[in-house]
């Protein structure tokens, strides 16, 4: 079987899948919407759709250890046969939390999915308005991936398939090691210091999945990006939502009287040159974030803070670092993996979930001959660390994803912190 190189990040992510499955958490899935004022084209939408599993094997591929070598690699098998897009009749209302709930538990109407990309359209109201759902698995698929995905399906065509890929080079583990340890090191201090996330030990970890979407109006967004703008410039947007994110989870400590001196964040950040034409796979480093609860005080303290570690990540080559430590996990068998990472973090994984999607199609206003309102992505996420926070935005509309588990987070929490993340993107106090 032709085989394509899998990258630390693939191992990391099957390893998380194989922990929320022996935990009762399922399978790891996302879920893209697209809200639309009119209907998209049928052809053009499926002309797209078609093309894209034709083209990519990753789609059919299976993640396994080669014995030769001893590396994870994507076993293909083929061409794809794409899966029918669902089309629905019109409902009164666009589809809600308990239909979203179910496609990130890896199911449709009909029973399980067996694919990974899966496609529903459902036209509502009387005004020709449609919502497209693509569930996906994210063992396929990070942030870029996705934004890449839509930009094929909204142009109607996908022709090209991804370019050639080798497999890297082998280094010694001598070296990987040498440059894994400080890093090492760095996370032992910090569980000697007690960190928590959401979670701690003696709580669940199972429950269906939940979210709450907090979608800013264009008023909203508009403050939220000249706050941005004020705090970290015209490019570098990463400072300002780490920042948002871990002043909403220090919140959660302090409602539950919890004390956490640190916060670690695992930041997706594309270091390498990446060609538009590979869609799946995950291609995103991490960069490990160590921050200060205590610095976190105002939102122009916590920016100033987030800035100030990240640069200290950069001179210590802690995204390096983060690869090195993945290879050597990955020399384990893939079941051992997280509870590994538990066994030397005190039970966690990182504080919480957290990233910054970026915006969707850039510059284009309509998908398959629609207009577009809005696009978000809603992730699934796994207890530990028991909540993840996910910013997009789309023509300037900003909306934030809350995600968790069960009962890992109450309503009230929820509700606290739903309000503390609009206040601190856009500086308005709720009255």
């Amino acid at each position: 079987m032709p085989i394509l190189p899998a990258t630390t990040v693939d191992f990391f992510l099957a390893g998380l899948e194989a922990f929320m499955r022996r935990s009762g958490q399922g399978t790891h899935w996302g879920v893209t919407v697209l809200q639309l004022e009119g209907k998209p084209d049928a052809q053009t939408l499926t002309r797209a759709w078609e093309q894209i599993h034709a083209q990519h094997p990753m789609l059919g591929a299976r993640l396994k250890r080669q014995w030769r070598g001893w590396r994870w690699v994507w076993e293909t098998h083929g061409t794809i046969t794409a899966p029918p897009i669902c089309w629905h009749g019109v409902q009164s209302l666009p589809p809600g939390e308990e239909v979203i709930q179910e496609r990130l538990q890896g199911r449709s109407s009909s029973g399980a999915l067996t694919t990974p990309l899966w496609m529903e359209v459902f036209p509502w109201g009387t005004d020709g308005g449609h919502v497209i759902l693509l569930t996906w698995r994210h063992a396929l698929l990070d942030g870029t991936g996705i934004n890449l995905l839509l930009e094929k399906l909204a142009a109607g065509a996908c022709a090209a398939g991804p370019p050639p890929q080798t497999l890297p080079p082998r280094e010694s583990m001598a070296r990987v090691y040498k440059r894994a340890k400080p890093l090492t090191d760095r996370l032992h201090e910090m569980t000697s210091a007690g960190c928590l996330s959401a979670w701690k030990k003696g709580m669940p970890t199972g429950g269906r999945p939940e979210y709450r979407l907090i979608e800013l109006s264009k008023e909203e967004s508009a403050k939220a990006t000249e706050r941005l703008r004020a705090l970290c410039g015209d490019f570098l947007q990463m400072p300002f939502y780490a920042a948002i994110a871990a002043r909403a989870l220090r919140l959660l400590h302090e409602r539950r009287g919890w004390h956490s001196p640190e916060i670690h964040l695992h930041l997706p950040i594309q270091l390498r040159g990446r060609s538009r034409e590979l869609i799946f796979g995950n291609h995103m480093g991490a960069m490990p974030l160590f921050l200060d609860a205590g610095a976190l005080g105002t939102v122009d303290e916590a920016v100033a803070h987030v800035l100030e570690k990240y640069r200290e990540s950069m001179r210590e080559g802690r995204q390096q670092a983060a690869e090195a430590l993945t290879t050597l996990a990955a020399q384990l068998p893939l079941s051992t993996f997280i509870p590994m990472v538990r066994w030397t973090n005190m039970g966690q994984i990182c504080s919480l979930f957290h990233s910054h999607t970026g915006s969707f199609l850039t510059g284009c206003k309509e998908f398959a001959g629609a207009a577009v309102q809005n696009i978000c992505t809603i992730p699934s996420v796994s207890t530990p660390p028991g909540l993840g926070i996910f910013v997009s935005d789309y023509a300037g509309l900003i909306t934030v994803t809350l995600a968790w588990r069960g009962d890992g987070v109450s309503h009230a929490e929820i509700e606290a912190l739903d309000r503390r993340i609009r206040t601190d993107l856009t500086g308005i106090a709720e009255e």
